[in-house]
């Protein structure tokens, strides 16, 4: 199985590929609202943030590529390569959901994400399905109809 300090490294590696990845996201994004009253572009806190995020990411990599185990000891992040498998899934279920969301919207994201990841972690109770779903549609619905912002 993956032992936790080779886990942390390619964990770690992702945050920073991730955190570049949406500064330059952040970097076409337009001043607006109290921001652009204050002279500060409306990438700035989403950019310092993502800074820090990788920042915190680099210190991991580099204390468990130095310091070997790190006070792991050779445990392992998974125990059995049926939660290996759930793991994975999960993930690709959540890029998915990104990609359908960054495609389509919220709407078609939300109908998706919930059920996938569901899947990927082997829920089989219809009910939780539902929950699922209906949390869903009343974020939705607290953002659009109280809130009044738009999807």
């Amino acid at each position: 199985m993956l032992t936790q300090r080779l886990a942390n490294i390619v964990f770690s590696i992702l945050v920073i590929m991730a955190c570049a990845y949406f500064a330059i996201v952040a970097q076409g994004f337009e001043a607006a609202g109290l921001l652009a009253s204050s002279g500060l572009p409306s990438r700035f806190f989403p950019q310092l943030l993502l800074g820090f995020t990788a920042f915190c990411a680099a210190v991991v990599f580099f204390v468990y590529v130095t310091k070997g185990e790190a006070g792991d000891e050779g445990q392992t992040v998974f125990s059995s390569s049926a939660e290996a498998r759930r793991g994975l899934l999960a993930l690709a279920a959540a890029v998915v959901s990104y990609i359908v969301w960054n495609n389509f919207g919220y709407i078609a994201m939300a109908l998706t994400s919930g059920p996938l990841l569901c899947l990927a972690m082997g829920v089989r109770s219809p009910v939780i399905y539902g929950v699922v779903l209906a949390l869903a549609a009343g974020v939705y619905l607290i953002f659009t109809q109280f809130l009044g912002t738009q999807f």
